[in-house]
Parts: C-alpha cells; sequence; structure tokens
C-alpha cells in the first residue's frame, strides 16, 4: 500500500479566493510552498488549470486565505460550478506506515461570486442542492490518505499491482467502487499535471489499536469500504440492478500489522469479508408501517440478477463465497430469504456455497450464545479459507486468502455485524498463532484486554456502518461491545429502532437524494429543474395537514391529561389522535419522504 513521493497528494494548501480567481497553492505542514505551480480557477470563464507562480503571482493583497487540508473536487449547482475543500482533517491512526486522516469538516465555494443572475426559484434549488452536498459530507466516516492507497485491500495489491500500477497518481489508482468523490473529480482529472490535487475519499470505517502480548507489539485494524455502486439509504436501496451491484456493499479487512525495530519488509496478515442486500431483484419501501413487506415482481429474472452478481463477485474475490444468510424463516423475510435459496439452488454455482441461519429464531429470549451452532457451520472453512499473509521472514514469502464470507440480513446491519465479528474473531485467532503471538492453544477471547479491544473495534465499525445506511447506531451492538445482551442494551435497541422509523420515512428520501447528486446519479441542469421536488418541499397539502394535526392532538391529550380533570375533553382529543393516525396508516406511502430526482 505504499507509494512513491512522486504520485501521492499534497498535504496542505493555501486556498486564495478573490473576486475574479480561485488559487490552490500546495504547501507543507507548516505552511511552507512546496511547489512552483498552482492550480488557478477563473471564476468567469470556469477554466482549470495549472500556471507557473513565478510568472503568475498571486495577488495577496485582494484574497482571503485559507488553510486547507485537499480538494474533494467540483460540482455543478444552479449558480454554476462550485469547488468543494476539506477545510479541517484529522489523523486517526496509520496503516502499513502511512497516516490515516478523517475528514472533520468541508467548505463549498462557488466559482459565481452572486447569485443575482438566478430568478427566485433557481435561487431556493441552488440553496437546497447546495444543503444536499453538506448532508453527505456531513455524514461520519470520510478517510483519506496522502500516501496510501486505502481503497484497495492488502491482497488486491499483492495480486494485481505491477511497477507500473505504482507508478500511477493516487486517484488513478483508486479503487472506482470505493471512491466516493470520483463523480467530483472528473474535471480536475481531465487537468494535466493535477493529479497531485486529487484527492480520494473512501466512506466506511477505519480504526486502530495497539497491543502487546508478551514480547510481542502489533496493530489491529480494521477497514470498511462502502461502494458507490447502488449506494443509497436503508429502504430506498435494496437488492441488485441491472448490472449486479447490490445495495449497502461493504467490505471489510481486518489487518494484524507486526511491529518490529528496524527497517524491512512488515510482517502483514489481513482477512476480509463482504456484506451486501440480498442479491435478487426486490424492494421495500417505506409506507409508515413498523416494517413494510418486502416486494418481488414475478416477471423478474431472478437467476440472472444472483448470477450476474456473484460472478461480478469472482472478478473481485479469490475462491468460493459462502452466503451466511440471516434472515427469518417465517414471516414477511421468508418471502426474499426463501426466494434466495430457492434460486441458489437453482443456479448451482460451483464457486458459490448458501449457509441458511435464522439468526431471531436461534437467539430468541436473548439466548445469544446460540450462535456458536453457525460458527460450527461454518469453523472449517474459515480454516479453509486461510488469510493473506506477508511473511518476509518465510521462504514462502506469504500466502493469500482462498475464499470469502458474503453476510446478509435484511439491513445488513445489525445481525450482520454480530457474525461477522464472530468470524473475525475466529480467522484473528488463526492469524496470531500462525505469527506465534498465541500459543499454547490460547485463543483471542481467552485474554482479557485483546477481547475488550476487539469487540469494541468492531462495535464501533457496526455503529459507523449502521449511521452511513440506516441513520442510527447499530443494534445489538451490547453483544458485540460487551459479549453478552444486556437489558440497557435491549433498551437503546428499542430507542435507535423508533429513530430509525421516522428518520427512514420522513427523511430519508432527501438523503437519498443527496447521495444520488453527490455521486453524480443526478445531473443539475438549471434550465431543467425538478418540478416534483419543488412541490414536495415547499407545499403541505392535506397529507402535511393530516400530520400536523395529529401532532397537535397529541400535544392536547398530554394537556389535558396533566391540567385537566374534564374527561371529555380528553376522550375528544384521543379520538383526533386515533382519527388522524387511521387516516396517516391507511395512506401510508402518500406521506412518506421519497427521493425525487430522476
Amino acid at each position: 500500500m505504499s507509494a512513491p513521493a512522486d504520485t501521492s497528494v499534497y498535504e496542505r494548501y493555501n486556498l486564495y479566493v478573490s473576486p475574479d480567481k480561485l488559487y490552490i497553492e500546495p504547501c507543507d505542514r507548516f505552511g511552507g510552498v512546496r511547489s512552483n505551480q498552482h492550480l488557478q480557477i477563473d471564476r468567469h470563464s470556469n477554466s482549470i488549470g495549472l500556471v507557473e507562480t513565478s510568472s503568475n503571482h498571486i495577488p495577496v493583497g485582494d484574497c482571503d486565505i485559507f488553510l486547507i487540508y485537499g480538494v474533494i473536487g467540483t460540482i455543478q449547482l444552479v449558480s454554476g460550478q462550485a469547488l468543494i475543500v476539506v477545510k479541517n482533517a484529522e489523523v486517526v491512526g496509520q496503516l502499513n506506515g502511512h497516516d490515516i486522516w478523517k475528514v472533520v469538516a468541508t467548505e463549498i465555494i462557488p466559482f459565481k461570486k452572486t447569485t443575482l443572475h438566478l430568478t427566485e426559484k433557481q435561487k431556493w434549488f441552488n440553496r437546497q442542492f447546495t444543503e444536499m452536498v453538506h448532508t453527505v459530507l456531513g455524514t461520519s466516516g470520510f478517510y483519506f490518505s496522502y500516501t496510501a492507497d486505502i481503497t484497495h485491500s492488502f491482497q488486491w495489491m499483492a495480486e494485481n499491482a505491477t511497477p507500473q500500477f505504482y507508478q500511477r497518481s493516487l486517484i488513478d489508482r483508486a479503487e472506482e467502487r470505493f471512491t466516493w468523490n470520483g463523480y467530483c473529480l472528473q474535471r480536475l482529472r481531465g487537468c494535466p499535471g493535477a493529479h497531485s490535487y486529487c484527492l480520494p475519499l473512501m466512506h466506511g470505517f477505519f480504526g486502530s489499536v495497539t497491543q502487546q502480548i508478551g514480547s510481542h507489539r502489533f496493530k489491529l485494524i480494521l477497514i470498511s469500504r462502502r461502494s458507490i455502486q447502488r449506494a443509497g439509504v436503508r429502504f430506498y436501496k435494496r437488492g441488485v440492478n441491472t448490472e449486479g451491484h447490490c445495495a449497502n456493499f461493504v467490505e471489510t479487512e481486518q489487518i494484524v500489522e507486526v511491529l518490529k525495530d528496524g527497517q524491512g519488509q512488515k510482517t502483514v496478515t489481513a482477512f476480509l469479508q463482504t456484506r451486501g442486500s440480498i442479491p435478487l431483484f426486490w424492494s421495500q419501501r417505506p409506507n409508515l408501517r413498523w416494517q413494510p413487506c418486502p416486494l418481488l415482481r414475478p416477471t423478474d429474472d431472478q437467476l440472472q440478477a444472483y448470477v450476474r452478481h456473484f460472478k461480478s463477485q469472482a472478478e473481485h474475490y479469490r475462491g468460493k463465497q459462502v452466503i451466511v444468510n440471516l434472515v427469518n424463516s417465517k414471516g414477511r423475510e421468508r418471502r426474499v430469504g426463501g426466494e434466495l435459496e430457492r434460486i441458489s439452488l437453482q443456479a448451482n454455482l460451483p464457486f458459490v456455497r448458501y449457509n441458511p441461519f435464522d439468526f431471531h429464531k436461534e437467539c430468541h429470549a436473548m439466548n445469544w450464545d446460540r450462535i456458536s451452532v453457525l460458527k460450527g457451520q461454518l469453523r472449517s472453512e474459515i480454516t479453509e479459507f486461510g488469510f493473506f499473509a506477508v511473511l518476509p521472514d518465510q521462504p514462502s514469502g506469504g500466502k493469500m486468502q482462498q475464499g470469502i464470507y458474503r453476510t446478509n440480513c435484511m439491513d445488513c446491519l445489525d445481525r450482520t455485524n454480530v457474525v461477522q465479528s464472530m468470524i473475525a474473531r475466529e480467522s484473528l485467532t488463526d492469524q496470531l498463532m500462525m505469527l506465534g503471538i498465541l500459543t499454547g492453544g490460547r485463543r483471542v477471547e481467552d485474554l482479557e484486554e485483546l477481547e475488550r479491544v476487539f469487540k469494541f473495534l468492531w462495535a464501533d465499525n457496526g455503529d459507523e456502518c449502521s449511521r452511513q445506511y440506516a441513520g442510527t447506531g447499530a443494534l445489538k451492538a451490547d453483544f458485540t461491545r460487551l459479549g453478552k445482551r444486556t437489558y440497557g442494551g435491549a433498551m437503546n435497541d428499542g430507542v435507535n429502532a423508533i429513530t430509525r422509523y421516522f428518520k427512514n420515512n420522513f427523511n430519508d428520501g432527501y438523503r437519498q437524494d443527496s447521495i444520488d447528486l453527490f455521486l453524480g446519479n443526478f445531473r443539475v441542469d438549471p434550465d431543467h429543474l425538478p418540478s416534483t421536488f419543488e412541490t414536495t418541499m415547499l407545499a403541505l397539502d392535506y397529507h402535511g395537514v393530516a400530520i400536523v394535526a395529529a401532532a397537535f392532538a397529541v400535544a392536547m391529550v398530554v394537556l389535558c391529561l396533566l391540567v385537566s380533570e374534564n374527561l371529555s375533553a380528553t376522550l375528544f382529543w384521543l379520538a383526533v389522535v386515533c382519527f388522524c393516525l387511521a387516516f396517516i396508516f391507511f395512506n401510508g406511502e402518500e406521506f412518506v419522504n421519497t427521493p425525487k430526482l430522476k
């Protein structure tokens, strides 16, 4: 994952904002200029190019000056192009000797200095689209490195990276699936010589802890990479598209990096897993019901969807793929889970094995020790698949992971994270045994401090992935974090579940639109603005009146109960509440905040 210095990205920039131009000047961490060239953006013509600083001096006296941490790219708004930059960032750890940064704050700077040339309607849309970009970038979990490619796994790099590959710039080497600002960087990438200004952003999770066991020091690192293909939020992105890309696809890599004194190649092991929505054509649009029924259309070719997905996965991951399906075998989830089982048997792909496990049935009433049943079903293949390893002290030099687990539930969040952490713990035991760090039959769970940091790392990963897709931290996080189910954790799950309900029904349509705008799935055309989006955002029709009336009636019921003994008034307002809620329930789909950008 190392990068030659000449292909890395500048670490800091001075951004000069003048009335006519934007100047981006590379500098080091202390403000010293690092190049005799700077990037210049003409705010009138929208042209972007590198110029020699010696012949094109920056008019410092006429500029506002800012220190920025990187350039995310440019995006088209109604007023014109806008520059997006990293305003603040912090180091969250190291990977193979390279600093990993997390985005803390961003800034959007329009090329145009004013919006006087816009109509009132266009001004409104311009504000909305700007806020949408802020919504995406305000989501926690954007990471980058100035010197390392963090979008590829260790195994992919070992199998595919050639000396010529390492001569390319970071943005040209980055994995398209996991580069979230690829669309925003298109204009800048087209500018000759500007590759050192292009900072690839990964979305997901990065966590790192250092451990000492006996004389052995090592880092335990966890990276989750969220795919841009079929990216979105909980109920609006389910299943796969016609190209075989599935919703909520996340590649998670657990890395052990042995720390030794002196120079030379490090000993590294890594274990890959993936999660993703059930790879069929299905949907589950919110309609104000607690759990909308999943829908499969009889006309869809589910076999084609399944086969296309796993063939695309085979291009990225070596060896056998095991589907760990955790959905319920009864009830509404059975409709999709049963179809997955039927299609997997029909497809009979030689490199895919289907392993169902009804998580809720097996672990009901807080009997979470029953996860050991699933561990027994998977343990032999965990050993068979092994893990990637760079072993400079051994004649073989290393080894490759020979298979991968693809875990799913309905959301691919809560149950999935519990099971992925269980599989990862088994692999970590194998990795540390091979490295000679665990001896005498000891396991990860036998060392209290190692087990504690392992649980917290995976719980943090689960919370981050859940916030990005569903809007709240993960459910069942107490088991991942503490190793047992608790009543406090169950209560926290209740709060998160209710929060998810309201966010998924009344906020996620806007979030989905925001993601589509940022990724370039929707392109702003100032002359053809979406009328449905405007109508939805501006109008308060009878649906909105019903919601407001219900909220007001609930407030009146509470007031009557607290300050009045008038039973008839209390019953009247209670009846109004029931009427409004019934109206909303039976017309649920009309109330949901659905995506409007097409």
